[in-house]
């Protein structure tokens, strides 16, 4: 009787971290060296057009990534072919250098993942399949350090909350 108890309060716990979670996708890039010419899309179905969502970009990198921050190009394709281009920074450490986010290890300098507000608040106009391609922008081919890239779109909760 107990393993049915744990496993059912384990499907509760899991549907409570998924609460209000429209679509989360992570990639893992190549060789850990981000080509230019590699542009993951990731595409997620909304049904909900009067819904308020958040979308985040989400970045792991090793502690080797040599910069502070991420610039990058990131496109939302709608489902009438309509697309908007966008060009975001991230930042990933503070001026003193200390990694921002949540760190990989126990050490701090072995990197770490950040999850950034992209697009707040934010509706999606229309029903369909959408789109968000990312596409580095450092000016450097390939930009080492960076492990996984991804998208999460999440139902809109006012900060603090």
């Amino acid at each position: 009787m107990r393993p049915t108890i744990i496993g059912g309060v384990g499907l509760l716990l899991l549907a409570g971290c998924t609460d209000g979670l429209l679509h989360s996708e992570t990639r893992p890039v190549p060789d850990g060296a981000w080509q230019e010419a590699w542009q993951p899309e990731f595409n997620f179905d909304v049904n909900d057009t009067v819904g308020q969502y958040d979308t985040y970009i989400d970045i792991r990198h090793t502690g080797d990534y040599p910069y502070s921050n991420l610039i990058l190009f990131v496109t939302l394709k709608r489902p009438n072919g309509h697309a908007v281009l966008d060009t975001v920074e991230i930042p990933l450490a503070d001026a003193t250098g200390r990694w921002l986010g949540k760190g990989l290890g126990f050490i701090r300098s072995e990197g770490a993942e950040a999850h950034v507000l992209y697009k707040y608040n934010n509706r999606f106009p229309q029903s369909g399949r959408y789109g968000v391609v990312l596409e580095q922008a450092m000016r450097v081919d390939p930009l080492q350090g960076v492990i996984d890239v991804g998208v999460s779109i999440e139902q809109h909760k006012e900060l603090g909350q």
